[in-house]
């Protein structure tokens, strides 16, 4: 289950894109990976202007850098490069079909609005996507999960699940809700519906701890539910975490897909290497 073993990695000269080398090549450490290293050329007008630069050959000197560090830190690992031409969006989100993971860090961005290429690759990606911050080191922390809905999400809980196995740690399983506040408000005169909620909730909680013991034995499960936000409660419980995993459900606007809310927020506050597995 869960045999990640084709690496994709982003590098574009940034902290964050060197941070996601390093746990890449972290992870490349545990078990048998190939990783494919790729940056995105976007050609700019300037260029045909600036006889004799070859900015192409920028992005292919950096690509080599990276195999070369990646090959001498892990022997014996598959490691190829690869430098796509167009619009970096584009071309990563069409990537990600090759890959079973796909990481990139905060930082990478285009048009300098920091955060967003990470975000919009991880709202369409065709594999899961690991968005690394830039000051990343390895922190020998749990793996923690993040549930919200009352439907099982069996994809994201195995994820989650061989990644603690791999990494011989410990899997916490937040389960957290909320109440929207127009139904809040009518609480007030039904206290009935908020233990109800609850109860639904605790239920859904416990048919992911009897599945995660059933389909992944060896692996040591903990459990948490919490009342309130979302993506405030995993952004705090989070931090000293080797990895947060989340699901994402897709939404659609104006033929776009975007994530939600929770995924969205947690990818902006990054407490941790955070996981966005398409369910």
């Amino acid at each position: 289950m869960n045999i990640v073993d084709r690496i994709m990695v982003v590098v574009d000269g940034t902290a964050s894109g060197e941070a996601a080398v390093r746990w890449t090549m972290e992870r490349a450490k545990a078990v048998p990976v190939s990783i494919e290293v790729t940056t995105v050329y976007v050609p700019m007008p300037s260029e045909s202007v600036l006889a004799g630069n070859d900015f192409r050959a920028v992005y292919a000197r950096l690509l080599e850098e990276t195999v070369g560090r990646i090959e001498s830190a892990v022997p014996g690992v598959a490691v190829t490069a690869v430098l796509r031409t167009g619009q970096s969006r584009t071309e990563l989100t069409t990537a990600t079909a090759e890959a079973d993971l796909f990481v990139i860090g905060t930082g990478s961005s285009e048009a300098g609005l920091y955060g967003v290429l990470p975000i919009r690759i991880a709202s369409a990606a065709h594999c899961p996507v690991v968005v690394v911050p830039a000051d990343w080191e390895p922190s020998g922390g749990v793996v923690m999960v993040g549930l919200e809905s009352t439907e099982q999400e069996p994809k994201v809980v195995d994820f989650a699940a061989g990644e603690a196995q791999r990494a011989n740690t410990e899997l916490t399983v937040v389960h957290s809700w909320s109440v929207p506040t127009l139904i809040a408000v009518a609480m007030f005169a039904h206290p009935g519906v908020w233990k109800s909620m609850l109860e639904l909730h605790s239920k859904s909680l416990a048919a992911t701890m009897d599945y995660v013991r059933r389909v992944w034995p060896d692996v040591d499960v903990h459990q948490r539910l919490k009342e309130g936000q979302a993506a405030r409660i995993l952004a705090e419980d989070a931090r000293g975490a080797a990895l947060l995993v989340v699901g994402r459900r897709e939404h659609t606007t104006m033929g776009d897909t975007i994530l939600g809310s929770t995924s969205h927020d947690l990818l902006i506050a990054m407490p941790c290497p955070v996981v966005v597995v398409p369910e």
